[in-house]
């Protein structure tokens, strides 16, 4: 563990007393993504813009004092939007007023349910869902979020009311346009989508929606929609106006509404209730684990305690006018790289929209509907990306089958039969892969004892599937007072890839806590693709083609052998080399591909092409990382802790101002490119001897780091070409004889 995160940050009043400066900056730029969210999904939900904010409020201000979890930002989520605009369609009768009171309180009787499935600890639950069910659920909503968003980006609206009706208007739609509406989006879209791809500091220090507000607002100004009137274009009539506009109450108190139970007594109402407790229940889990594995200090969530209070937050808000909320991940990880340590970063982001509400009525209400429509749609993107079904086929033809089919029977009818209908998919896939009918809903296992105690074996029968997995997690929990556990897998003729990956989260914990979590006899079972989690199955079953080495794979071979190294062209998800540097923080490491390793003057070196999400719904184009590790192979020897990067004008001015930035006299060249900082100046000096800084002068290319017991090397452009890999190479071959 780099030692800059081996003391994990205090909690409570503590937290507050050591991080409130870190937490209150990100609690501040957290509230900038949040602000504009918040009122877009509050609109796409079918409610007035304040229920958006109102959840965002309630969960920063009082549900952050509660939850299980250390630093997520709680809040309104796109995920649940089909849901809530389900309730109110479905139960207000063509009234919206109507539909939203009596929406607000099945949103207080799913969230004490949640509570309910909280405080009963069966957050276990979530585990039971394959994953390519709940992706293929959330792609189903990011596909109807767009849909629904795209008119109102268009400056139009949608006449059908069933799915498939509204997808049939989108060419008119496109076609009757209001084309400076339609530019708003277009523009706001834009600046969503290249602002991940700009490097100038002060652009990227405001975040994306940030920017769409800047850019959205003068527009508003420019097209006038403060004014009721026609403009023509191209012989055509068109109408602009306030209705294009966010409005809030004139007050708060003005906005605060309260629940109507009159359909409790109907089924309209609970399916309602069962819908989105069922959506927020999956979504908080899963987004609360996805958090955990971006927290630079590995801290562990109570998922049970975090369900129930994500539920008492949604009771709440339910109850006054709020929309549902849950553990959020993209504002969450915005906490993480904008250095929140605490809760404490959720409860300012809360209270910053609270001062937002109050005071920044006027300004709020220059923004255009139509951008906040192109945020969902960003949003949507992510949920429905071309990557998200890439990567299902990546982990095999049969997960694709099952996210497919889920997405088509959720748009086909809605989300509760379309995850069903994932499942069920799933199980009987499972039973063509030959699992057995008796044991789909739990694992047959026996357990041994060995090493006087201290070492126990799991042996498993048959199949090991998400639908069996439950059983065996309680086994294993069972035995975490041992040092060691073992799971044989030499009876088993099927593992699926969910199963797959909850076995692999279990060893990732039990290795944090020194204890060996081993998986044995897995060779008589063939992977349905090169996936490292890929499905399993028995030899002769359904036996894939093995996969040939791409040219590319070729040349890396031949790199190999020149240095009489070994290379695996397979993925692999044992990426702890990689963890404790800071391209991994709030960052989630898929995988690892295209390994070279080898031993060179007493170190050991291992180059990596490291996949990592940029947030858990989709890849981006410039998530993968060309990296070199190099490791000492005497473990008395230690690296000094240290970062070097280039230095350009920012860099420099926050240099001047923090005085962190290690110089070299003798080496001004150096000193002038690059930023070096260390916890140790003495030690990073001695490292930085006058050999080290002429190498790194000559190749001003590469970013350098040590976590302390390793070094990671890899150039600022990122090329993974085969000359880059050899220069890399040969780079670290080269600083290794310096030091």
């Amino acid at each position: 563990m780099n030692a800059l995160f081996d003391k994990k940050p205090s909690t409570g009043l503590a937290g507050l007393k050591a991080h409130w400066k870190d937490d209150l900056l990100s609690g501040f730029m957290v509230s900038l993504i949040a602000l504009p969210l918040c009122l877009g999904i509050a609109l796409a939900s079918g409610v007035p813009p304040m229920a958006g904010l109102l959840a965002a409020i309630v969960g920063g201000l009082l549900m952050s004092r509660i939850t299980g979890s250390f630093v997520t930002i709680s809040g309104p989520a796109a995920g649940l939007i089909v849901v809530t605009l389900g309730a109110v369609e479905s139960m207000g009768g063509g009234d919206p007023l109507t539909g939203y009171k009596f929406a607000l309180a099945a949103i207080v009787v799913a969230g004490l349910i949640q509570v309910g499935f909280g405080l009963l600890k069966v957050g276990k639950l979530g585990d039971f869902f394959p994953s390519a069910a709940v992706h293929g659920m959330l792609a189903a909503i990011g596909i109807i979020i767009i849909v629904k968003q795209l008119f109102v980006a268009l400056g139009t609206e949608a006449e059908g009311h069933e799915l498939i009706e509204v997808i049939g208007e989108i060419p008119h739609a496109i076609l009757n346009m209001n084309p400076e509406i339609a530019l708003i989006a277009m523009v706001s879209l834009f600046i969503l989508v290249g602002h991940s791809k700009v490097k100038f500091k002060p652009i990227k220090m405001i975040p994306a929606p940030m920017w769409v507000i800047v850019v959205a607002i003068p527009m508003a100004h420019l097209f006038d929609l403060f004014h009721e009137h026609h403009y023509r274009l191209v012989g055509v009539d068109y109408v602009l106006g306030p209705k294009y506009l966010v409005h809030l109450p004139e007050s708060i108190m003005d906005g605060i509404v309260f629940p109507d139970f009159g359909m409790m007594g109907t089924g309209a109402f609970w399916i309602a209730v069962l819908s989105i407790s069922l959506v927020s229940s999956i979504e908080s889990l899963l987004s609360a684990s996805a958090v955990d594995t971006l927290d630079p200090y590995k801290r562990k969530s109570d998922l049970n305690r975090d369900m129930a209070s994500m539920g008492g937050g949604s009771a709440i808000s339910g109850f006054i006018g709020g929309l549902p909320m849950i553990s959020e991940i993209v504002r969450s990880s915005a906490n993480i790289s904008n250095g929140g340590k605490t809760q404490w970063a959720n409860f300012f982001h809360g209270g910053f929209l609270l001062i937002f509400l109050v005071f920044g009525k006027p300004l709020i209400e220059q923004i255009p509907l139509a951008a906040l429509a192109a945020m969902l749609i960003h949003v949507g993107f992510k949920l429905a990306s071309p990557t998200e079904f890439k990567h299902a086929w990546e982990i095999g033809k049969s997960q694709l089958i099952i996210f497919l089919t889920t997405i088509i029977m959720v748009l086909l009818t809605d989300l509760i039969i379309g995850i069903a209908a994932g499942i069920l998919m799933k199980l009987i896939i499972h039973l063509i892969y030959g699992a057995p009918l008796r044991y789909l809903f739990r694992t047959k296992f026996n357990y041994e004892e060995a090493d006087n105690g201290t070492k126990g074996v799991i042996v498993l029968h048959h199949s090991a599937i998400f639908s069996n997995y439950l059983s065996l997690k309680k086994e294993i929990t069972s035995h975490s007072n041992k040092s060691h556990l073992v799971i044989d897998f030499n009876d088993v003729n099927l593992i699926d890839h969910t199963f797959r990956s909850h076995i692999y989260e279990i060893q990732k914990e039990w290795e944090k806590e020194g204890k060996k979590f081993e998986l044995i006899n897995e060779d008589h079972l063939v992977p349905v693709s090169d996936h490292p989690l890929a499905t399993r199955i028995a030899k002769g079953s359904t036996i894939p083609t093995v996969q040939k080495l791409t040219h590319r794979q070729e040349d890396l071979l031949e790199i190999a052998n020149d240095s009489k190294w070994y290379f695996e062209p397979s993925k692999t998800i044992s990426h702890k080399d990689f963890n404790d540097f800071t391209f991994s923080k709030g960052h989630k490491i898929a995988f690892a591909e295209n390994l070279i390793s080898g031993d060179f003057e007493g170190f050991r070196f291992l180059y990596a092409e490291i996949v990592y999400d940029t947030d858990v719904h989709a890849r981006s184009s410039d998530s993968l990382l060309p990296a070199l590790i190099i490791k000492t192979e005497n473990p008395d020897k230690k690296f000094p802790i240290f970062t070097m990067e280039r230095e350009g004008f920012f860099e420099k001015m926050e240099d001047m101002a923090s005085n962190k930035d290690i110089d070299f006299e003798n080496h001004p060249i150096f000193s002038k490119k690059f930023l070096l900082r260390g916890s140790e100046e003495t030690s990073v000096r001695s490292f930085f001897n006058s050999e080290v800084l002429s190498l790194v002068e000559s190749e001003p290319i590469y970013h350098l780091e040590s976590n302390g017991s390793a070094l990671i090397i890899y150039r600022f452009d990122r090329k993974k070409k085969e000359k880059e890999v050899e220069q890399l190479i040969l780079f670290g071959k080269k600083l290794v004889l310096s030091i």
